[in-house]
């Protein structure tokens, strides 16, 4: 990750050596159902961290949980359980998380949840190794990846590896509060101090944690891709009008703020792009008409801006900025994510919209 070692977190006064940082959070999955977000933050929680995949794909409850943790403020990051048994396994679960990312920004990174005894018997050694090429994976990808599992891991199995990490740790007679003398003495992040916590929002139990220490790094601005990494106002502020026009929301629902700024909701509702043309017809030699509107109308234009002599080189003119996305504006997406060196599928989503927002 590209930030430095600073505190996500920034109390009035950094706590004293070996102190606890006040800092209240979860993780949550889709056993804790829909979450309602306003509640969670109202009640105090400033952290979450959320289950993204399962062994039968996306979690379902994750996508909710993302939108309303960007609508009620809550930093959050996400986590996956991990059923590698050989290092190619580890490496496309990984994949399969960046996947399911698409691009978005997370504050807390990603954790690789150790806890399966079918690995443990592996030993140590196999561990690491495999643990080492699921976080490469990510890191590759530009966000930060750590490792979350219990003391007895720690100790016996995966302590050693570059990485910071999450303990688990709570007493036998769990009833949801945090037992001060059980606080782990292992590990460098975080403490999950709990399975049975209760958190307004939330019916049921819930996994309770704590940040501690100053060694959290500040939250990821973006993951890395190529570009300058600024945004173009001009052009954030034409996409929000598109946005506008096409009926996309933010992720409140709302109709976007047109102020050229890349923020959260603007963002969320970027999460909801997908322009593809159709099938290709083989009795007429072309792909069928996709997808329409004033956001295509967009993407026409700022692949003109971006590319455009690329384009008319390629294609012989610039695009017809007619908001339907057929064969030529395909075409020249695949372009843009050649130029860029990013998988050329010709489909404008999340990763290729927001390449096209960058200065």
């Amino acid at each position: 990750m590209r930030a430095g070692n600073r505190p996500l977190f920034a109390p009035a006064q950094q706590p004293e050596k070996g102190k606890i940082m006040s800092v209240k959070g979860i993780d949550v999955s889709a056993y804790q159902g829909k979450p309602d977000w306003a509640k969670v933050k109202k009640g105090g929680v400033e952290f979450a961290i959320l289950r993204i995949l399962n062994s039968k794909g996306k979690d379902t409850s994750f996508e909710h949980n993302y939108s309303g943790c960007v609508a009620a403020g809550i930093r959050m990051g996400v986590y996956r359980f991990s059923y590698a048994l050989t290092v190619s396994q580890a490496q496309k679960e990984a994949r399969e998380v960046i996947g399911a990312l698409s691009g978005r920004k997370i504050d807390m990174g990603v954790w690789l949840d150790l806890e399966w005894s079918r690995q443990r018997a592996l030993g140590s050694a196999k561990v690491k190794e495999i643990a080492g090429a699921w976080m490469k994976v990510i890191q590759d990808a530009g966000y930060e990846c750590n490792i979350y599992c219990n003391t007895d891991w720690y100790k016996n199995i995966c302590s050693g590896l570059n990485a910071k990490y999450w303990i688990a740790r709570y007493p036998a007679g769990d009833n949801g509060t945090m037992k001060e003398s059980l606080r782990p003495n292992v590990g460098e992040v975080g403490w999950q101090y709990s399975s049975k916590g209760k958190v307004p929002g939330i019916s049921g139990n819930v996994d309770m944690d704590v940040w501690y220490g100053n060694t959290v790094s500040e939250p990821t601005p973006e993951p890395a891709e190529p570009g300058s990494g600024m945004w173009d106002a001009d052009a954030v502020r034409s996409l929000q009008e598109a946005l506008n026009a096409d009926g996309i929301r933010d992720a409140n629902g709302r109709e976007l703020k047109v102020d050229g700024i890349r923020g959260d909701m603007t963002s969320s509702a970027v999460e909801k792009i997908l322009l593809k043309a159709g099938a290709f017809d083989q009795s007429k030699g072309r792909y069928a008409v996709g997808s329409t509107g004033q956001v295509v109308k967009w993407l026409q234009m700022r692949l003109n801006t971006v590319i455009g002599d690329q384009i008319t080189e390629r294609l012989g003119a610039g695009l017809e900025a007619d908001g339907k996305l057929g064969a030529d504006t395909r075409l020249a997406v695949g372009l843009f994510q050649e130029i860029r060196g990013f998988k050329m599928d010709y489909v404008a989503g999340v990763k290729t919209v927001t390449e096209l927002l960058r200065s």
